[in-house]
């Protein structure tokens, strides 16, 4: 039986896919025997293999910008090189050869292209994502440096207060009460340690109330001075008290006032 003729401009077409890796592994044997017998195939085949290896080196790199601007650089300066060194050795009996190599070129370019864009998308997501954390720790320092700004405008506030002469002092066991306006503050000198777990919790009567209401807890300060302002408007209490409680505060006492000292 005659064996049929090779359709050689088809051959070169595979010759273009084996060498950027696409050609499916069962086609591979007789365009790899193709590509030793023929020159123009192993010529066509070393041009071709040696631009999709730099697109490959290129997907694996690690990507920033300056990276990307220069692998693009590269990239395309080898695709010209390429292109003009195939023009002057292909002469017009290998036109055939051309075409394909035109058409895998265009491929070529479209592959380089999604490398591109793929680096440019990655660029832009590391952008915005750093973008967003600047904004993060921006908004987070803002926060902070307001605070800073009331926790020091607070404690001007407290000492102007227990330090006016206008301020009332209503002397106490462990201390004062000072209320000066719609303020009101502990001012405990002499407060005697307390067992781990057990906190000081000040109780606030309102004004035609029967119950006493459960204001904030705190601990002794060591330094001889602790200074605790107490957030209910002094204008609508009537008495102010000191307990021993859990740690946590209680709903109602559940020990013996240290005193209770009435606003009037």
């Amino acid at each position: 039986m005659n064996e049929q003729p090779v359709d050689r401009e088809a051959m070169l077409d595979l010759v273009a896919a084996y060498a950027l890796g696409v050609l499916p592994a069962a086609e591979a044997a007789p365009v790899a025997a193709f590509i030793l017998a023929d020159d123009g195939a192993r010529r066509e085949y070393n041009e071709l293999r040696a631009t999709a290896n730099l697109v490959g080196t290129i997907a694996v790199e690690p990507v920033d910008s300056t990276r990307s601007t220069r692998m693009k650089e590269r990239l395309m300066a080898q695709v010209r090189t390429d292109a003009i060194a195939g023009a002057r050795t292909r002469t017009p009996a290998a036109a055939s050869t051309v075409r394909s190599s035109a058409v895998w070129g265009t491929a070529l370019a479209a592959a380089a292209a999604v490398v591109f864009a793929l680096v440019s998308v990655i660029q832009n997501f590391t952008l915005s994502s750093e973008l967003a954390e600047a904004q993060r720790k921006t908004a987070v320092l803002a926060a902070e440096a307001s605070s800073a700004r009331q926790s020091e405008e607070s404690a001007q506030r407290m000492l102007a207060d227990v330090s006016a002469a206008d301020a009332q002092r209503f002397p106490v066991v462990y201390g004062t009460v000072i209320r000066r306006g719609s303020h009101v503050y502990l001012a405990m000198t002499s407060l005697p340690p307390i067992p781990r777990g057990r906190v000081y919790e000040a109780w606030t009567l309102a004004k035609g109330a029967k119950a006493v209401a459960a204001s904030v807890t705190f601990t002794p300060s060591g330094n001889g001075l602790t200074l605790v302002p107490l957030p209910e408007d002094a204008d609508h209490l009537a008495a102010i008290a000191l307990t021993v409680e859990p740690e946590g505060g209680s709903k109602v006492p559940t020990t013996k006032p240290a005193f209770v000292q009435p606003l009037s």
